[in-house]
Order: structure tokens, then C-alpha cells, then sequence
């Protein structure tokens, strides 16, 4: 990595304009994160379609907050385009990390035509279509996300707060209880997914918020906006970093209009993000001695 004099540099400095209305939308303190429902969503493949593919259905890494948001909607059981007002970037919080390293397979999937008029009204039409083999066939080239070691699952980890203690407490009974409305899967309906309470943290002893200048390593996807400066880990102690940059819609309105688009960073290997960031971040103490404190970075947080 070269810098601005042509001198070689481990690290990356981001620059946004100060005057851009998406940081000062954001810029929240997290006083009131006093609990965090934290579950992992685990699956052997995922496909979360970019918003900008057309014939080729390319994927996302991780879901978006859109996505997240449907899930925990349909946990419930919220309708349809119901709900995007409920979980808006004002009323709660969503971080996600990446638990296994990705990476990404082409797949040809062939989708049937099904229209009322071939018969698929009626069981009996849809027998005979098959009998007959009067089917339409659309071969569609489909990207699914899959981990990178072999023979094993992808995670994700969620964290999740709302300002309705009601609605986090009820969350919190069905994913424990396995007691969804509708079931947890990792982008598509074929794609079902397991899901696992972590934790349920309802003291603010074990969240910490810690405003740091100085370099922080965090687990969860970033927001872009939220990015000073980030280390590559280039010395010998460190590991390479490789982050990686997704844009992708963060927030719906009425009639699932894109609000606003963001841009997320990642670390490709499943290794923290390391950098210097606008915002405080919050840290996360395990009730689990098994599990590590981490810290962490909501999506909604962009400096």
C-alpha cells in the first residue's frame, strides 16, 4: 500500500465529507444499549441477491440490514412490507460478523414456470404438466455463498436491540423456544437456516461503551462512513488483513423504496477489522467463559 508521497504504509485512511446528511442522521451516542439479544444464524449455503444483478444472480458476503430485518420480521411474524417503520434505523440496533471465512460458487438453477394459465391452479394440473412433461424451464446462473472450509456450515452472528423491550423479550422466547411465525433462512426460502441464542445480555455491566482515538479491532461488519483509518497488519506480528467493500441497501421505505444505500467493510478471512473509527464502540462481555469479549460496531453507525 503506498500513501500520498509514494512511501510504502500498512495503513489506509478513509476520508468522507463531513457535511454529508447520512453522518449526521447517525451520529447517536449508545446510552441507551442497556441489553442485546445476540443469536447465530448457521446454514450450508446462503444467497443474498445484489439489488443491481439482473440475469445473473449475484451475492452478497453477509446479509444486508434489510435482509436481517425481514428475518427478525418474519421471526415474528410481521406481515409483508408491514414492519419497516417498527424496525427503522431509529428504533433499533443490528451489528453481524462474519463467524467462518466465505466464499462464493456459481451455481445453474432451473426455475419452472408455474402460471395459473399451464394448470398449476390445481393439483391435478400440476400432475398432468409433469405426466406430460409440459414444462417451461428458465436456467438461471445463481451465486451461493458457502463456507471455505470444507464440510463446514456458515455462521453469522446478529446482534440485536430495539427500543420496545416487549418486542427484544418476545424475540428473544421464540428464538430460544424455536417458536418462529415464519422459519429463519439465509436469503432465499430454500435456503433454511438453524438459529441459536448466544446470549441474552440484560445487564449493562457486560456492555461496555468505549470511546477509543487510537486503533480498536472489531468483530462485526463496519459501516464505511464510520471508517478513519484502517491497519492492514503488514508487520510481522500481525497477519495481512484483506477488507473488502459492499455496497448494498440499508433501509426501506413505503412500498419497498430503497431509502439509502451504505457501503459496508469486511474482512475477507474472518479475521477482526482492524482501524480507527468516528464512533464509540460497544464492548461485549460474555456471560459464556467460552466465548471472548469482543467489540463490536451497529450498522446504523456511521460517525
Amino acid at each position: 500500500m503506498m500513501n500520498l508521497l509514494g512511501e510504502k504504509s500498512s495503513r489506509w485512511e478513509w476520508r468522507t465529507n463531513p457535511n454529508n446528511t447520512a453522518n449526521r442522521i447517525f451520529k447517536r451516542d449508545m446510552k441507551a444499549i442497556d441489553r442485546l439479544l445476540i443469536f447465530d444464524l448457521k446454514g450450508p449455503f446462503a444467497h443474498f441477491r445484489k439489488f443491481y444483478t439482473s440475469s445473473s444472480s449475484l451475492s452478497y458476503s453477509f446479509p444486508p440490514r434489510t435482509t436481517i430485518v425481514g428475518l427478525i420480521a418474519g421471526l415474528l411474524g410481521r406481515q409483508r412490507d408491514t414492519y419497516y417503520e417498527e424496525f427503522s434505523s431509529s428504533k433499533c440496533r443490528i451489528a453481524l460478523s462474519i463467524r467462518t471465512p466465505v466464499r462464493k460458487i456459481m451455481q445453474s438453477i432451473n426455475y419452472l414456470r408455474t402460471e395459473k394459465e399451464d394448470g398449476y391452479s390445481r393439483v391435478d394440473g400440476v400432475i398432468r404438466s409433469f405426466v406430460e412433461r409440459n414444462i417451461t424451464k428458465y436456467p438461471t446462473a445463481v451465486e451461493f455463498v458457502v463456507s471455505s472450509r470444507l464440510s463446514e456450515d456458515i455462521i453469522y452472528r446478529l446482534y440485536f436491540w430495539h427500543e420496545d423491550e416487549g418486542l427484544l423479550n418476545e424475540l428473544y422466547e421464540r428464538v430460544r423456544g424455536k417458536r418462529f411465525v415464519y422459519p429463519p433462512y439465509l436469503g432465499i426460502s430454500e435456503l433454511l437456516a438453524d438459529i441459536k441464542i448466544v446470549d441474552f445480555i440484560v445487564s449493562s455491566e457486560s456492555l461496555r461503551e468505549v470511546d477509543e482515538n487510537g486503533f480498536v479491532e472489531i468483530a462485526t461488519v463496519v459501516n464505511k462512513d464510520n471508517v478513519k483509518e484502517l491497519d492492514f497488519g503488514t508487520t510481522e506480528q500481525t497477519k495481512i488483513l484483506q477488507y473488502i467493500d459492499e455496497k448494498m441497501p440499508f433501509e426501506f421505505g413505503a412500498g419497498r423504496e430503497i431509502k439509502r444505500n451504505n457501503g459496508f467493510i469486511y474482512e475477507k478471512n474472518q479475521r477482526v477489522i482492524r482501524g480507527r473509527f468516528k464512533t464509540s464502540h460497544l464492548e461485549i462481555i460474555y456471560r459464556d467463559p467460552e466465548e471472548r469479549r469482543e467489540n463490536i460496531l451497529f450498522m446504523e453507525q456511521a460517525g
